[in-house]
């Protein structure tokens, strides 16, 4: 059976929901309504929801069918008239969890009036995603999203391997995996690089720099390819214990940090190098990284927007930080735009759909469970993050002075030059003059003689 697209909407009073079938059978159509559940059937399409508030079908209640739409219409009273039904844009919220076949057989789908997940909530503040991981946490083996995954690269071919920086995840513990990224991106790094765009920013910076993304307009909204990608994932609930949400949470940083990079110097736009900028820019989707802090994250981030893109700056760097910011605080369906454009991305970027399948599709569905004040606890940490260029180990500073040294060195070479070549101008024209005023001289001494 296949499920249709879908929007709900309400009132004080209704429920609407609004189902687009265009190969419906009218004649089959069936609707059930009771208490929280609502399920409509017309072949080949079945749609089940669980809603957060209870519905009845009454003489008030209606349904219609546009012939030019395709779309059916269901007006449904709520039991408790008044009363607000959260999160309706979110629809993944609202279909029944179902087990994946994909490669992530190790997430556990747990009843959905388990409350295991929201015992933990409070759990999630500032402090706690400032605190290093304890020792049995830091050495895991997993990987992919909630580190659900293990041993499973021996089923990727040789093309997944093109697109990652590490090559035997299997074999390493996250501590392993973090030092070698450290030590690969400090290798990596181009001193000429990095100096060539502070000494001479590209002309393009300023337009960059001073670019306003969608996540500040006033309203993020999902469009309907977003919705009906949505719709495909179908729902999924998971057992996460604490140090595992945490990584989650901090990796979604990370993610997001590479995407806001990608459309700030695009202003806006995708490429041809956008899925490759996204992949190369996230270490959580080239390393495998768990990160222990906060802090962390700021640090790989930055870093490694010195190393690989193609506008190597720091101004630019931490301004992405303001834009992960910014679309933290505005919440989960912004932090969705996000994901399902990097998912989109990926399926369009061969072997990427991979990262997909181990991060960013359980991502789109993941965030849509969780209360908003994670994702302020998010924001906030920024307001309490200054980096600093010696955090990051790759002796910016002294690049920095040694280059301005030089600078200023050839500014008093330049100007003795110049004025060396005054010197010599005026030396020129002196004697120029001189030769005249004797060329002179003797023209009038002749003109006295034949006189």
């Amino acid at each position: 059976m296949l499920t249709p697209c879908f929007e709900l909407d309400q009132t004080d009073e209704y429920l609407i929901i609004k189902i687009k079938a265009r190969f419906a059978n009218l004649n089959e159509t069936e609707v059930d309504v009771n208490g929280t559940d609502f399920i409509f059937y017309s072949s080949p399409y079945y749609l089940r929801l669980h809603l957060p508030g209870e519905i009845a079908e009454t003489d008030s209640s209606s349904g219609s069918y546009d012939w030019d739409s395709y779309i059916f219409t269901f007006t449904l009273n709520k039991v408790n008239p008044g009363e607000h039904f959260q999160d309706l844009h979110l629809i993944n919220k609202f279909l029944p969890p179902k087990k994946s076949s994909n490669i992530n057989p190790s997430i556990e789908i747990l009843n959905q009036n388990s409350n295991t997940d929201n015992d933990d909530d409070s759990d999630i503040d500032c402090d706690f995603l400032q605190k290093p991981l304890s020792i049995e946490d830091s050495i895991t083996m997993k990987f992919g999203f909630g580190n659900q995954n293990q041993n499973v690269f021996a089923s990727f071919n040789d093309e997944f391997f093109e697109i990652v920086d590490i090559k035997n995840a299997n074999d390493l513990n996250s501590n392993e995996r973090k030092s070698l990224q450290v030590t690969k991106e400090i290798s990596d790094f181009c001193d000429d690089h990095y100096l060539a765009d502070l000494m001479t920013p590209p002309d393009e910076l300023q337009d960059i720099l001073k670019f306003k993304p969608f996540w500040f307009d006033t309203q993020c909204s999902l469009n309907d390819s977003h919705k009906s990608v949505l719709k495909s994932f179908g729902n999924k609930e998971y057992l996460l214990n604490k140090a595992d949400k945490k990584s989650t949470l901090l990796s979604l940083v990370d993610i997001i940090y590479a995407y806001c990079y990608n459309i700030r110097i695009n202003l806006g736009e995708e490429n041809a190098e956008s899925a490759w900028l996204v992949n190369k820019l996230s270490s959580t989707l080239s390393w495998f990284r768990n990160f222990d802090t906060f802090d962390e994250v700021v640090e790989s981030c930055v870093r490694r927007s010195l190393c690989y893109p193609l506008y190597r700056v720091w101004e630019l760097g931490t301004l992405i930080l303001c834009d992960v910011r910014k679309v933290f605080e505005n919440g989960c369906v912004c932090l969705l735009i996000c994901l399902l454009d990097i998912y989109k991305m990926f399926n369009s970027s061969e072997p990427r759909y991979v990262l997909n399948q181990l991060y960013i599709k359980d991502y789109c569905i993941w965030i849509q469970q969780l209360k908003s004040t994670h994702f302020d606890t998010v924001s906030k940490l920024f307001d309490g993050n200054k980096i600093e260029k010696g955090q990051l180990k790759l002796d910016l500073e002294e690049l920095e002075v040694a280059a301005m040294s030089v600078d200023e060195d050839m500014n008093i070479l330049e100007q003795t030059l110049n004025v060396n070549y005054d010197i010599e101008s005026k030396l020129q024209q002196l004697e120029i003059s001189s030769t005249e005023s004797s060329e002179s001289s003797l023209d009038s001494d002749d003109d006295e003689e034949e006189s």
